[in-house]
C-alpha cells in the first residue's frame, strides 16, 4: 500500500512573500488612486452609479460616451491602472517562481498574468485617446479575469489555501455575473442598473481576491508534499 508522506513544513520562500506583497499593493494603490481621483471631480461630480472606471483616466474635459468627464488628476489614475497591472504580473510571477502552487504555470495564473497585461494597456491608451483599442485592451480583465479566478478555486493548485481557495470560485461568479449586468447597462443606460455599479462588480473580484490570496500567503508557511510536487496535471 503506497501512502503520501507530507514533507516538514517549509519556510515560505521569499518570493512567495514578495509575490503576495506586491498582489496585495496592486490593489491597495488601486483603489487609493480611485478615491483620490475621484474625489478631484466638482463639475459635475464623479458618479458611481453612472460613470466608468475609466472616466478618472480621461486626460481632456468633455463627452466620452454617454458621460461628461473632466477628471483634474488622470494622470494618478492612469499610473494606477499601469501600476496595477505590472504588480499583478510581477507577483503572479514571483508565486509561481516560488513553487508555491506547483513547479509549473497553470491556466489560472497564465489568464491573471493576461489581465495585468490589460491593465497596463488600459493606463496607456486612456479611453478619450483611442476608444477602440481601450476597450479591447480591458476585455481581458472583464473576461479572463473572472474565470481565471473560477478556475483557480477548482485547481488542486489552490488546494493549500482554503480561504483564497473557496472565495476565488465566488468572487469569479459574481464578476461574469457583472459582465452581463455591464453589457445590459451599456445597450440600455437608462436602465435598471448604472454602468457604473455594473462594470465595478466584473473588475473588482480578481482585485480583491489579489488581497484575499496575498494574506492568506502571508499568513501560512509553504507546505509541501511529494503528492504536491507530483500533481503536474491540474488546471
Amino acid at each position: 500500500m503506497t501512502t503520501t508522506t507530507p514533507a516538514p513544513v517549509a519556510a515560505r520562500p521569499r518570493t512567495a512573500t514578495i509575490g503576495a506583497i506586491l498582489l496585495i499593493a496592486g490593489t491597495l494603490q488601486f483603489f487609493i488612486a480611485h478615491l483620490i481621483t475621484q474625489a478631484a471631480w466638482t463639475s459635475p461630480a464623479y458618479s458611481l452609479w453612472n460613470n466608468y472606471i475609466s472616466d478618472l483616466g480621461a486626460t481632456v474635459c468633455g463627452p466620452v460616451l454617454q458621460n461628461y468627464v473632466c477628471s483634474p488628476l488622470h494622470p494618478i489614475m492612469n499610473a494606477a491602472f499601469i501600476l496595477q497591472g505590472v504588480l499583478l504580473l510581477i507577483g503572479i510571477g514571483l508565486l509561481i517562481r516560488s513553487r508555491l502552487v506547483h513547479t509549473r504555470p497553470r491556466a489560472w495564473q497564465i489568464m491573471v498574468a493576461i489581465a495585468g497585461i490589460s491593465w497596463i494597456l488600459v493606463g496607456l491608451m486612456p479611453e478619450n485617446v483611442n476608444l477602440t483599442g481601450h476597450s479591447i485592451g480591458a476585455l481581458p480583465i472583464f473576461i479572463l479575469g473572472n474565470i481565471a479566478l473560477i478556475a483557480a478555486g477548482i485547481s488542486r493548485s489552490t488546494r493549500t489555501m482554503p480561504v483564497a481557495r473557496r472565495s476565488a470560485v465566488i468572487l469569479g461568479i459574481a464578476g461574469l455575473i457583472g459582465f452581463i449586468l455591464t453589457a445590459i447597462a451599456v445597450s440600455n443606460p437608462t436602465g435598471p442598473i448604472g454602468i457604473g455599479v455594473a462594470e465595478r462588480i466584473t473588475v473588482f473580484p480578481l482585485q480583491i481576491w489579489a488581497l484575499i490570496a496575498g494574506a492568506a500567503i502571508l499568513r501560512s508557511p509553504m507546505t509541501t508534499s511529494r503528492e504536491d510536487h507530483s500533481d503536474i496535471a491540474g488546471v
